[in-house]
């Protein structure tokens, strides 16, 4: 009995919250069904607290995109799911808390509950706001119209919205996981009123189009018809939806046209009574592989045409030799198992095989195109591409034979590349082709060898490492209290003595440069073995380290020599040996003959070229990717800058100078130490006395990715003494001033070579915007630096951020 009441009494206070919580919506509005000045919504975890239009069709308030995050928008009320058709700032969800208000002078305003910051939708004079019926949020003042949701659309157009020229439709990044931010594609009335979807991110100039007229898009709120119409006289040049696939009778149904995820614009149905699903009554691309660069960068898209079919059969693969470059999103692209080369590196006899991939097709990436050849075989058009080390996949299609350079976007196989054979170049380790198939019993000798050869090498490492470490150190035993150990740094460097360097030096008089940590001279010594004939001269720099450097002692240089040691990589600077012979600490390196990057960017007669540009930068950025995750101790460099980046007699830039850097364990990520580094390339969570991370040195290349494609300093002060704009002075600044204008081109003006490749100019312009954002959270990590420069990675254009570097000068 006693369960029985509290059961009922349970109810009976459920009743009355949800009887309370309806009587207080209800008495934000008016009899009108307009919102009173002075009604607030705030956002509670889990709810969606709206303001309903008369009927309660559609809701305008907090759309809940998870139980916790929450977007400003308006939704359809009476289905499930509720589908969002509007938001307000899609790419930053609000917090549990925040709260919307109608202010007593009708000014549309959204409350941070963490602070007394606000955020506007609308700021003007008004008297009155209401949700209406046909999914318009609209302000007024008395009868004149002040603001409306139909006039910033997001992915959706409701009937009786126009998208006018210039306005544009965004996809949903996500709607499946409920990310609802900014997606790849756009759906744009252009000026010249021609409508066209493209991906925008990839620069793509359109993959459909509508009516080339001078016109708006239009969806009738009467007959539920999408039109290109001429705003003026009100003709209407064409109908995107064809009246019979329109259900009947229409009032029936709800309905919506939609940019969704993949990149296709569709018309929708909803039956108001029972419905379950949206249905397509208008698809704009029949075949979803025609959506350009549908599944990212190398990915291969496969359909037939399916037309009015609501979800499209779509698969994304990749091709042999690469992996998907995000294993839970078949849209991320893919990413090539091999290094690929380009022809500033190009290795001589590297052997290649080719993949060939029938009814494939790589088409309308005009980004990529190199050469156009006629009249070529298969076999021909092979060989054409094994022989053009700039060229990495070739098409051939009625003997025509494209080839076209990496990245590659847009691939596609299946019905809407029949006819087509995509030939794929790929680094092959195993130094077999599939060109020349070898047999099975060559196969099991060559094995058979393999094996037998692996096995000497480790009986030879094994007595190696037994006379190294057994019979060398016994004989330095007694010199124990005055040198370094030898026997506690890699196997692979040389104990020099004091004298051996003086005479490789000659006496410490060829000095070619200082630094923080000490002065670096120039010598040259021997090496090998045996005779004179087993013996060559090299050339070597010997970094002196000055006594103030080793105030902890010696494990400082041991950490480094150690360190230093196990780093193999080709934008690396190579440590050959060291010194540690009495109170003497020197380090050995090869000598780069080219000088530092500082004097090859701003000291020389002539600027270089744009393609050596790019190939430094992302030489620099791959060694660092090798430092902070690739190497067995994480190290971040710490002074990063120009003067720090030696060139070869190649110009491979190599990363040097390691005396800053602080050594992590795998498993730490942030590390508290002094200041570090060089003004000018300072990160600014330096200056804050805060715990730092590797983002550090991802703002310090940030900077210097921004001098190398500019080939222009970080600052220039004599623009102080020339008067120019103050955007002038920092190069951050004066690069997010072109952006932002549009005129990206002035910052290369001088180099026509630049001036042709403005795509890849752009991208990685952004991608050293966003390496000297402010925030370090928002920064890429070098590995992210790295696929963005290489082109595997999109790039959006990074937010205003003023620069910080006039507190580094």
């Amino acid at each position: 009995m006693a369960a029985g009441t509290h059961r009922r009494r349970l109810i009976l206070a459920a009743l009355v919250f949800l009887h309370l919580a309806a009587t207080t919506c209800t008495a934000q509005l008016d009899d009108n069904g307009n919102v009173k000045p002075g009604s607030t919504l705030v956002a509670t975890a889990g709810e969606s607290s709206s303001w309903l239009s008369p009927t309660g069709d559609f809701a305008f308030g907090f759309y809940n995109v998870t139980h916790t995050r929450f977007l400003v928008g308006i939704w359809f009320n009476k289905i499930a799911p509720k589908t969002l058709v509007w938001s307000f700032h899609r790419d930053a969800p609000l917090e549990v808390g925040t709260t919307l208000e109608l202010t007593l002078d009708s000014q549309l305003m959204i409350l941070d509950p963490n602070s007394s910051t606000t955020t506007p939708i609308f700021q003007g004079i008004a008297s009155s706001a209401s949700m209406q019926d046909d999914g318009n949020f609209v302000i007024r003042d008395r009868t004149l119209l002040k603001w409306q949701s139909f006039d910033y659309p997001t992915d959706t157009l409701l009937p009786g919205q126009p998208l006018l020229r210039g306005q544009k439709l965004y996809s949903n990044a996500n709607t499946t996981a409920r990310d609802f931010s900014r997606g790849r594609f756009m759906l744009e009335m252009q000026v010249d009123g021609n409508l066209v979807l493209s991906a925008y991110r990839y620069t793509d100039p359109g993959y459909w189009w509508g009516n080339p007229t001078d016109g708006n898009l239009y969806f009738n709120e009467t007959s539920k018809l999408m039109h290109v119409y001429n705003s003026t006289t009100q003709v209407y040049y064409k109908n995107l939806t064809v009246a019979s696939n329109l259900p009947s009778p229409l009032s029936d149904y709800y309905h919506r046209a939609t940019l969704d995820d993949l990149g296709n614009f569709r018309q929708y149905t909803y039956r108001k009574s029972n419905g379950t699903d949206w249905s397509p009554v208008f698809t704009a691309v029949l075949n979803p592989c025609w959506v350009f660069g549908l599944c990212g960068v190398y990915g291969l898209c496969g359909s037939e045409d399916q037309p009015d079919v609501l979800k499209q059969n779509i698969t994304c693969s990749c091709p042999r030799g690469f992996s998907p470059l995000d294993p839970n999103n078949k849209f991320g692209g893919c990413y090539p198992d091999f290094g690929i080369e380009n022809c500033g590196n190009y290795r001589e006899g590297l052997v290649y095989e080719i993949v060939q991939m029938n009814d494939t097709d790589f088409p309308n990436d005009y980004r990529a195109e190199r050469q156009r050849l006629s009249n070529y075989s298969i076999e021909s058009c092979k060989k054409a591409l094994l022989g053009d080390c700039f060229s990495f996949v070739a098409v051939l299609e009625e003997g025509t034979c494209n080839t076209k350079r990496a990245p590659v976007l847009n691939g596609r196989q299946g019905s809407s590349a029949r006819g087509r054979i995509a030939f794929l170049k790929v680094s092959n380790v195993n130094g077999t082709s599939i060109l020349f198939p070898t047999s099975r019993k060559r196969r099991v000798w060559t094995s058979g060898l393999i094996v037998a050869y692996c096995v000497l090498v480790v009986l030879f490492l094994g007595l190696s490492f037994y006379f190294y470490y057994i019979v060398r150190c016994s004989r330095r035993r007694k010199n124990r209290d005055n040198n370094i150990s030898a026997c506690l740094v890699e196997p692979n460097m040389r104990a020099f003595t004091f004298r051996e360097l003086h005479v490789a030096t000659g006496g410490f008089t060829k000095m070619v440069g200082s630094g923080a940590f000490g002065t670096v001279y120039s010598g040259t010594i021997l090496t090998g073995s045996g005779g004179s004939a087993g013996r060559k001269q090299i050339e070597i720099a010997v970094k002196q380290l000055e006594v103030r450097v080793l105030s902890h002692g010696d494990k400082e240089f041991l950490a480094e020599v150690n360190v230093i040691g196990r780093t193999h990589h080709k934008n690396l600077v190579r440590l050959l040996g060291f010194c540690a012979d009495g109170k003497h600490r020197l380090l050995v390196y090869e000598l780069m003959k080219q000088g530092s990057l500082s004097e090859y960017l701003f000291k020389g007669e002539q600027r270089p070229g744009w393609s050596r540009r790019v190939e430094i930068a992302l030489g620099i950025a791959r060694g660092l990717l090798y430092l902070h995750e690739e190497c067995q101790t994480q190290i971040i460099h710490c002074d990063i800058k120009p003067q720090n980046v030696l060139l070869d007699e190649t110009h491979t830039a190599k990363i040097a100078d390691f005396g800053l850097a602080k050594l992590l364990n795998k498993n730490q990520s942030r590390t508290s130490t002094n200041l570090r580094g060089t003004f000018g390339y300072l990160a600014p969570e330096w200056l804050k006395n805060t715990a730092v991370t590797a983002k550090v040195d991802v703002y310090s290349f940030g900077v210097m990715l921004l001098e190398i494609i500019c080939c222009r300093r970080h600052v220039e002060l004599n623009r102080v003494e020339e008067e120019s704009e103050a955007d002038d002075l920092f190069i951050s600044d004066w690069v997010m001033s072109c952006m932002s204008c549009g005129g990206m081109e002035e910052l290369v003006s001088w180099d026509t070579e630049a001036l042709g490749d403005m795509q890849t100019f752009e991208r990685m312009a952004k991608v050293g915007l966003w390496c000297v954002n402010a925030d370090p959270r928002l920064r890429p990590t070098m590995k992210a630096a790295v696929q963005m420069l290489e082109g595997y990675m999109e790039v959006e254009t990074p937010p205003f951020s003023p620069s910080l570097l006039a507190e580094n000068v």
